[in-house]
């Protein structure tokens, strides 16, 4: 008896669905039945074989790359902010001359240097500095803040594209990856219209980092763009002229689907990197007492807990820091070459005016928009796309569509239980007459 109401349900189902072919399954007619069984057979396999061929084009994730003009981009894209640093060993004698009339300054300035550059001693040592500092009571970023020079006995003299400009409008001190720097940020700078189709961004700088009597000369300077996961200082020797040449490669990635699958990050500004640091910030308990960030949450370091924030290579191996890398990827090629600054007295170039070869450097940058590139990574397949397509497929092929699943939703879920139902009451009935 059940068997006979399901198959009347089934037979009700063929005539009545919108599903091709189907309702000629219970046609009175053998060869009928037959060759209707065949077509949707063929329908099927044909379906199945374009559904899979547009899931193999779908996971191979095609996307059309467009290459964007860079002669209009912004002040953001055109130039990165760029900073120059007394380099750790220059820091490190002006703590000892700011700090002389204290006990073992010599001995503090070395581990402090050790500790701007990364080169962390034993925990003994890094003891004497924190005590130093809770004996003065002030912290490691005060003593580096009043160590450090002020940005106008720094960089001495500006220009920007063809103008000499006001080095304090550009610079300011602030704190940075590789300790306090004089920092020049792209909003600082103000463009007049003929300059934004120009195809170079000129930056000239005339910097000094160290007077006659120091042993350790130079300045350090690096640049970098929002985005960019590492920049590596460069060394400036006093007497030597300096051309950097910088183009940059901006890829911009704009699947969708990454930011509902969580494969990528399109916070701006964030980096991979940064994220980690935060990570190890946390697992350390304390934030970085020399870097820039601000924390609202987790106190300053002492200087022996510097140590666990700097072991990077360890933290890279921890599975509990789960970060993602940026939907934005900024890649910079910087080339630097240098020559003999020569007979600057008798140049009427006012970049040099009342520079001390023996102490200063000069750095010309030059943002090369003519060699950059700024790509966009576009998807031509996403979820949207290919459902749309394997309904069209299975439209085409057999009919299913949005009414075809409620008919099947209903057989199942109504017709179906509703004659089975049925069957058994009857045969409960038939059993109880007997």
């Amino acid at each position: 008896m059940k068997s006979s109401a399901v198959g009347r349900a089934m037979r009700h189902f063929y005539k009545t669905t919108t599903l091709h072919g189907f309702k000629y399954l219970c046609s009175r007619y053998y060869c009928d039945r037959v060759g209707w069984l065949l077509c949707c057979v063929a329908s099927a396999c044909c379906a199945g074989v374009l559904c899979a061929v547009l899931w193999a084009r779908f996971l191979q994730v095609p996307a059309v790359l467009t290459l964007h003009d860079m002669r209009g981009a912004t002040m953001q894209m055109k130039l990165p902010t760029v900073a120059v640093c007394p380099p750790p060993q220059t820091v490190a004698r002006l703590f000892e001359q700011k700090f002389s009339s204290s006990n073992n300054t010599k001995r503090l300035s070395t581990i402090l240097m050790n500790v701007l550059l990364r080169r962390f001693p034993s925990l003994e040592q890094l003891g004497l500095l924190e005590n130093f500092l809770n004996e003065e009571q002030i912290t490691i970023k005060q003593v580096l803040m009043a160590v450090v020079p002020s940005c106008e006995s720094i960089v001495l003299n500006c220009r920007w594209q063809y103008d000499i400009v006001s080095c304090e409008k550009l610079f300011n001190k602030e704190f940075t990856e590789w300790g306090v720097c004089c920092v020049m940020r792209p909003q600082n700078v103000s463009l007049p219209k003929v300059s934004l189709y120009e195809t170079t961004s000129k930056l000239h700088v005339a910097v000094k980092c160290s007077d006659e009597s120091e042993t350790v000369t130079g300045c350090q300077f690096f640049t970098g763009y929002k985005g960019e996961e590492w920049v590596e200082p460069k060394s400036l020797t006093p007497g030597f002229n300096y051309l950097a040449q910088m183009s940059f490669t901006s890829v911009i990635d704009k699947d969708s689907d990454k930011l509902v699958d969580g494969t990528c990050m399109t916070t701006e500004g964030y980096t991979k990197r940064e994220c980690l640091l935060k990570c190890i910030e946390r697992i350390c308990g304390c934030a970085d007492s020399i870097r820039s960030q601000i924390t609202k949450t987790l106190p300053y370091c002492r200087v022996t807990q510097l140590k666990c924030l700097h072991s990077f290579k360890t933290v890279n191996g921890n599975h509990s820091c789960k970060c993602l890398p940026s939907c934005t990827k900024m890649i910079t090629d910087l080339s630097l070459e240098s020559s003999l600054m020569n007979a600057i007295n008798e140049t009427i170039d006012k970049i040099y005016a009342g520079l001390n070869v023996s102490t200063s450097s000069v750095l010309r940058l030059a943002v090369r928009m003519s060699g950059s590139r700024s790509f966009v990574v576009t998807p031509t397949e996403t979820w949207i796309t290919l459902l749309s397509s394997l309904g069209g497929v299975f439209n085409m092929f057999l009919g299913v569509g949005l009414f075809s699943a409620l008919e099947m939703l209903f057989l199942l879920c109504v017709r179906l239980p509703i004659e089975i139902k049925k069957s058994t009451e009857i045969e409960n009935v038939s059993a109880v007459v007997q």
